[in-house]
């Protein structure tokens, strides 16, 4: 026989527990009529009603603090996708009254948090930084250097023609332009100018280059960068990436992957701008009286200097911040007849064959000391 207390207390619990079963049961058949949704929703307003925590870190095992606690949860989720709204509306006003037109191609483009100061000071602390660098290699070819001579006559004749609005666009920033040259003694073909008129050529690139025309090409499509504002347009599309990454966490709690803004914005941005500087280019050095087919033979060159690089070659198209060069070459050549006209109706073909007369031959090539 068990004693009479311990009896009671199984009794006791066996009922409870036949009532909990019967609970249960009741409570199942109820959310069958629930809509899905209805049925999480209640399941969690129980959950939530068994056990919250106050503000001082206690829990509470009652129901009155998870009906509070769900409407803090709703207040707050109400309150960041507001913000997410708000941020779309006043980011979609911004670009659209920063939009601004490219000269020559007329697309339209929106800077993003990128003034045209701080465009020219970054340009110039690059420029600055790559001057220091060459002066403590002693790579810095002085200024009275037939290099340096040559760079500055072409480079000053393509800045003329970018500053004048001839094009159309947004030309603003490229006027009252100190523009500075400087060529440093390095194997590597490259050439680059940066906002506020600073150019950087690599000797590597004038010995593979044949003539004037070459190097005008090349600073023709570099000024092209600067005039179509490449650079400040980049940095405004990692403006808006930022921007885009916090309303993904905001509104859908998703972080994007950077490899995401790689492979979908910067490199296709990239090659898009590639081909812009080619067709401005194009038209600088026609407006500037340097013959543009020149353009082609510029980027052949390259071209075979690229194929010396295995790497190079192997790298797929759409993981290439430039574009294909046959792409670019069949794209100039495209553009050629456009370009020829420019140059006639610039009065060029009457001025270079006045040049070629009584200007020697030698003096349209490179020839070092």
């Amino acid at each position: 026989m068990l004693p009479r207390a311990f009896r009671a207390f199984i009794q006791g619990a066996a009922q409870g527990h036949r009532a909990l079963a019967q609970s249960a049961r009741t409570g199942a058949r109820a959310s069958n009529l629930l809509h899905p949704n209805e049925a999480v929703l209640n399941l969690r307003m129980q959950c939530i009603r068994q056990a919250w925590t106050d503000s001082q870190g206690y829990t509470h095992f009652d129901k009155g603090g998870g009906a509070k606690r769900l409407w803090v949860q709703g207040l707050s989720n109400r309150y960041m996708q507001g913000a997410a709204a708000t941020t779309v509306v006043l980011g979609a006003t911004y670009y659209y009254t920063n939009l601004e037109e490219v000269p020559y191609t007329h697309r339209k483009h929106s800077m993003m948090f990128v003034s045209k100061q701080r465009e020219k000071e970054l340009g110039t602390a690059m420029f600055d930084m790559q001057r220091r660098e060459a002066a403590m290699k002693n790579t810095l070819l002085p200024s009275h250097h037939p290099y340096v001579a040559a760079v500055k006559r072409a480079g000053m004749r393509v800045a003329e023609v970018a500053a004048d609005g001839s094009g159309g666009g947004v030309f603003e920033h490229m006027k009252d332009v100190q523009w500075e040259f400087a060529v440093i003694s390095s194997p590597v073909p490259n050439a680059f100018v940066v906002p506020g008129g600073k150019v950087v050529v690599y000797t590597g690139l004038l010995e593979l280059l044949g003539s004037e025309e070459e190097l005008a090409a090349v600073l023709a499509h570099e000024t092209g960068h600067v005039l179509a504002r490449h650079h400040a347009e980049r940095l405004s599309s990692f403006n808006l990436w930022g921007i885009i990454k916090v309303l993904s966490w905001m509104l859908f709690g998703i972080g994007l992957p950077n490899a995401a803004f790689a492979l979908g914005i910067f490199l296709p941005y990239s090659r898009r701008a590639e081909h812009e500087a080619d067709a401005i280019g194009l038209q600088l050095m026609a407006r500037a009286c340097f013959d543009p087919k020149a353009c082609t033979t510029m980027l052949q060159k390259l071209h075979g200097q690229e194929k010396k690089q295995p790497l190079a070659t192997a790298t797929p198209a759409f993981l290439r911040t430039h574009p294909l060069t046959n792409e670019r070459v069949q794209r100039v050549k495209d553009a050629l007849p456009q370009a020829y006209k420019t140059y006639q109706d610039s009065g060029c073909g009457q001025a270079v064959g006045f040049l070629r007369g009584v200007v020697p031959e030698s003096e349209f090539l490179f020839v070092e000391d």
